[in-house]
Protein backbone atom coordinates (compact mmCIF):
# COMPACT_ATOMS: atom_id res chain seq x y z
CA UNK A 1 0.00 0.00 0.00
CA UNK A 2 1.30 3.87 -0.94
CA UNK A 3 0.07 7.28 -0.93
CA UNK A 4 -0.35 8.07 -4.64
CA UNK A 5 -0.07 12.00 -5.72
CA UNK A 6 -2.73 12.60 -8.75
CA UNK A 7 -2.61 13.86 -11.66
CA UNK A 8 -5.14 16.46 -13.37
CA UNK A 9 -6.31 14.97 -16.48
CA UNK A 10 -5.38 11.60 -16.11
CA UNK A 11 -7.92 8.28 -17.20
CA UNK A 12 -9.31 6.76 -14.49
CA UNK A 13 -11.18 3.22 -14.87
CA UNK A 14 -14.60 3.46 -12.54
CA UNK A 15 -16.03 -0.53 -12.30
CA UNK A 16 -18.48 -1.45 -9.17
CA UNK A 17 -15.99 -4.22 -8.55
CA UNK A 18 -13.46 -6.40 -10.01
CA UNK A 19 -16.07 -8.59 -12.29
CA UNK A 20 -18.41 -5.23 -13.26
CA UNK A 21 -18.19 -2.91 -16.80
CA UNK A 22 -15.05 -0.93 -17.09
CA UNK A 23 -16.25 2.93 -17.44
CA UNK A 24 -13.67 5.61 -18.74
CA UNK A 25 -13.34 9.20 -17.17
CA UNK A 26 -9.98 11.93 -16.12
CA UNK A 27 -9.41 13.35 -13.60
CA UNK A 28 -10.26 17.22 -12.97
CA UNK A 29 -9.81 18.36 -9.34
CA UNK A 30 -8.55 17.16 -6.02
CA UNK A 31 -9.19 18.66 -2.98
CA UNK A 32 -8.19 17.67 0.41
CA UNK A 33 -11.31 14.94 1.07
CA UNK A 34 -12.52 14.39 -2.36
CA UNK A 35 -11.51 13.19 -6.16
CA UNK A 36 -13.37 15.06 -8.65
CA UNK A 37 -13.86 13.16 -12.04
CA UNK A 38 -15.76 13.76 -15.24
CA UNK A 39 -18.90 11.22 -15.31
CA UNK A 40 -17.73 8.37 -16.06
CA UNK A 41 -19.16 6.40 -19.87
CA UNK A 42 -19.11 3.55 -21.24
CA UNK A 43 -19.65 2.63 -25.23
CA UNK A 44 -21.32 6.54 -24.58
CA UNK A 45 -23.79 5.58 -21.33
CA UNK A 46 -23.69 7.09 -18.39
CA UNK A 47 -22.49 5.24 -14.87
CA UNK A 48 -25.17 4.86 -12.53
CA UNK A 49 -24.39 5.28 -8.94
CA UNK A 50 -26.59 5.71 -5.79
CA UNK A 51 -24.82 8.16 -2.98
CA UNK A 52 -22.89 5.76 -1.01
CA UNK A 53 -22.19 3.30 -3.55
CA UNK A 54 -18.42 1.47 -3.40
CA UNK A 55 -16.89 1.36 -6.50
CA UNK A 56 -13.39 0.52 -7.75
CA UNK A 57 -10.77 2.67 -9.86
CA UNK A 58 -7.72 2.08 -12.04
CA UNK A 59 -5.17 4.64 -12.39
CA UNK A 60 -2.46 4.32 -14.54
CA UNK A 61 0.49 6.48 -14.28
CA UNK A 62 4.22 6.59 -16.18
CA UNK A 63 5.21 3.33 -15.29
CA UNK A 64 2.81 1.50 -13.25
CA UNK A 65 -0.86 0.60 -12.63
CA UNK A 66 -2.68 1.25 -9.60
CA UNK A 67 -6.25 0.33 -7.75
CA UNK A 68 -7.96 1.66 -5.35
CA UNK A 69 -11.79 1.46 -3.25
CA UNK A 70 -13.39 4.71 -2.33
CA UNK A 71 -17.20 5.54 -2.54
CA UNK A 72 -19.52 8.26 -4.57
CA UNK A 73 -20.88 11.13 -2.52
CA UNK A 74 -22.68 12.73 -5.15
CA UNK A 75 -22.50 15.23 -7.92
CA UNK A 76 -22.21 19.19 -8.74
CA UNK A 77 -22.03 20.74 -11.85
CA UNK A 78 -19.22 23.00 -12.39
CA UNK A 79 -19.52 23.49 -16.95
CA UNK A 80 -19.88 19.99 -16.60
CA UNK A 81 -21.32 17.04 -14.73
CA UNK A 82 -18.42 15.89 -12.09
CA UNK A 83 -18.56 12.99 -9.99
CA UNK A 84 -17.36 13.59 -6.23
CA UNK A 85 -15.65 10.19 -4.88
CA UNK A 86 -13.79 10.03 -1.30
CA UNK A 87 -9.74 10.56 -1.86
CA UNK A 88 -8.30 7.30 -0.67
CA UNK A 89 -5.73 7.31 2.01
CA UNK A 90 -3.56 4.22 0.07
CA UNK A 91 -3.61 2.52 -3.09
CA UNK A 92 -2.50 -0.29 -4.59
CA UNK A 93 0.39 -0.91 -7.29
CA UNK A 94 -0.93 -4.18 -9.01
CA UNK A 95 1.61 -4.36 -11.83
CA UNK A 96 4.08 -2.36 -14.18
CA UNK A 97 1.21 -0.57 -16.90
CA UNK A 98 3.83 -1.22 -19.96
CA UNK A 99 4.21 -5.12 -18.67
CA UNK A 100 0.92 -5.74 -18.52
CA UNK A 101 0.14 -8.47 -20.94
CA UNK A 102 -2.72 -10.15 -22.71
CA UNK A 103 -3.39 -12.72 -24.67
CA UNK A 104 -5.02 -11.22 -28.04
CA UNK A 105 -4.40 -12.45 -31.76
CA UNK A 106 -4.02 -9.75 -34.05
CA UNK A 107 -3.61 -9.09 -37.97
CA UNK A 108 -0.12 -7.74 -38.09
CA UNK A 109 1.65 -6.56 -40.87
CA UNK A 110 5.54 -5.84 -40.84
CA UNK A 111 8.94 -6.66 -42.15
CA UNK A 112 12.46 -6.21 -41.13
CA UNK A 113 13.90 -2.67 -41.15
CA UNK A 114 16.57 -1.97 -43.61
CA UNK A 115 18.85 1.04 -43.14
CA UNK A 116 17.04 3.38 -45.31
CA UNK A 117 13.29 3.47 -46.03
CA UNK A 118 11.14 0.82 -45.74
CA UNK A 119 11.30 -2.81 -45.69
CA UNK A 120 11.27 -4.35 -49.92
CA UNK A 121 8.17 -6.56 -48.65
CA UNK A 122 5.50 -6.66 -45.65
CA UNK A 123 4.74 -10.33 -44.51
CA UNK A 124 1.27 -11.03 -42.64
CA UNK A 125 1.93 -12.58 -39.14
CA UNK A 126 0.00 -12.49 -35.87
CA UNK A 127 0.09 -11.73 -32.47
CA UNK A 128 -0.64 -13.97 -29.64
CA UNK A 129 -0.33 -11.52 -27.12
CA UNK A 130 0.15 -8.37 -26.43
CA UNK A 131 1.75 -5.34 -23.58
CA UNK A 132 2.20 -1.43 -23.93
CA UNK A 133 6.10 -2.31 -24.31
CA UNK A 134 5.90 -5.60 -26.92
CA UNK A 135 4.19 -8.37 -28.31
CA UNK A 136 4.61 -11.78 -29.46
CA UNK A 137 4.71 -12.98 -33.06
CA UNK A 138 3.22 -15.68 -34.73
CA UNK A 139 5.07 -16.59 -37.73
CA UNK A 140 6.07 -19.04 -40.81
CA UNK A 141 10.04 -18.17 -40.86
CA UNK A 142 12.21 -17.51 -38.23
CA UNK A 143 12.99 -14.10 -36.73
CA UNK A 144 15.97 -13.86 -35.72
CA UNK A 145 17.04 -12.41 -32.23
CA UNK A 146 18.11 -8.72 -32.78
CA UNK A 147 16.64 -8.18 -35.78
CA UNK A 148 14.83 -4.93 -36.47
CA UNK A 149 11.35 -4.57 -37.77
CA UNK A 150 8.66 -2.14 -38.56
CA UNK A 151 5.11 -3.10 -37.71
CA UNK A 152 1.30 -1.83 -38.47
CA UNK A 153 -1.63 -3.58 -36.89
CA UNK A 154 -4.71 -1.64 -34.94
CA UNK A 155 -6.59 -1.79 -32.16
CA UNK A 156 -10.47 -1.26 -31.24
CA UNK A 157 -10.94 2.24 -29.80
CA UNK A 158 -13.87 4.15 -28.30
CA UNK A 159 -13.83 6.44 -31.85
CA UNK A 160 -13.54 2.98 -34.31
CA UNK A 161 -9.73 1.00 -34.75
CA UNK A 162 -6.56 2.92 -34.25
CA UNK A 163 -3.70 2.15 -35.96
CA UNK A 164 -0.85 1.85 -34.52
CA UNK A 165 3.13 1.91 -36.67
CA UNK A 166 6.07 1.29 -34.43
CA UNK A 167 9.58 -0.07 -34.87
CA UNK A 168 10.18 -3.23 -33.06
CA UNK A 169 13.24 -5.45 -31.88
CA UNK A 170 13.33 -9.52 -31.99
CA UNK A 171 14.49 -10.67 -28.19
CA UNK A 172 13.94 -14.02 -28.36
CA UNK A 173 12.72 -16.84 -30.69
CA UNK A 174 11.26 -20.31 -30.18
CA UNK A 175 9.75 -23.09 -32.23
CA UNK A 176 5.93 -23.75 -31.52
CA UNK A 177 5.35 -27.26 -30.16
CA UNK A 178 2.50 -29.71 -31.56
CA UNK A 179 2.05 -26.73 -34.68
CA UNK A 180 1.07 -28.62 -37.88
CA UNK A 181 2.52 -25.87 -39.62
CA UNK A 182 6.03 -26.07 -37.60
CA UNK A 183 5.45 -22.07 -36.95
CA UNK A 184 7.82 -19.64 -34.75
CA UNK A 185 6.87 -17.59 -31.86
CA UNK A 186 8.90 -14.22 -31.89
CA UNK A 187 8.64 -11.68 -28.65
CA UNK A 188 9.45 -8.82 -30.07
CA UNK A 189 10.00 -5.08 -28.26
CA UNK A 190 8.40 -2.32 -29.44
CA UNK A 191 11.10 0.78 -30.10
CA UNK A 192 10.05 4.25 -29.80
CA UNK A 193 6.24 3.98 -29.61
CA UNK A 194 4.60 7.14 -29.20
CA UNK A 195 3.42 7.22 -25.92
CA UNK A 196 -0.33 8.18 -26.90
CA UNK A 197 0.19 4.82 -28.93
CA UNK A 198 1.18 2.95 -25.47
CA UNK A 199 -1.95 5.00 -23.48
CA UNK A 200 -4.32 3.20 -26.31
CA UNK A 201 -2.92 -0.48 -25.81
CA UNK A 202 -2.54 -0.13 -22.51
CA UNK A 203 -6.38 0.96 -22.10
CA UNK A 204 -7.60 -1.49 -24.71
CA UNK A 205 -5.83 -4.33 -23.01
CA UNK A 206 -7.62 -3.27 -19.60
CA UNK A 207 -11.00 -3.12 -21.22
CA UNK A 208 -10.55 -6.12 -22.52
CA UNK A 209 -8.95 -7.79 -19.27
CA UNK A 210 -12.55 -6.22 -18.07
CA UNK A 211 -14.38 -7.88 -20.10
CA UNK A 212 -13.29 -11.40 -19.97
CA UNK A 213 -13.95 -11.40 -16.38
CA UNK A 214 -17.40 -10.79 -16.63
CA UNK A 215 -17.65 -13.46 -19.08
CA UNK A 216 -15.85 -15.79 -16.16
Amino acid sequence: MMRMEFVIGQKMYVARDEDGETYITSLQDVTDTHLLVGMPLHRGRPMVLAQGDAVLVTYLSDDAAYRFSTVYRGRKTDRIVLYLLDRPQQVTRIQRRRMVRVPVILEVRGGEKPSYGTPERYERWFSSDLSGSGMCLVCERPLVPGTHLLLEFSIPGSKGPREIRTQARVNRLTKLEDDERHRYAAGVEFLELAKADEDAIVAFLFRKMAEERRLR
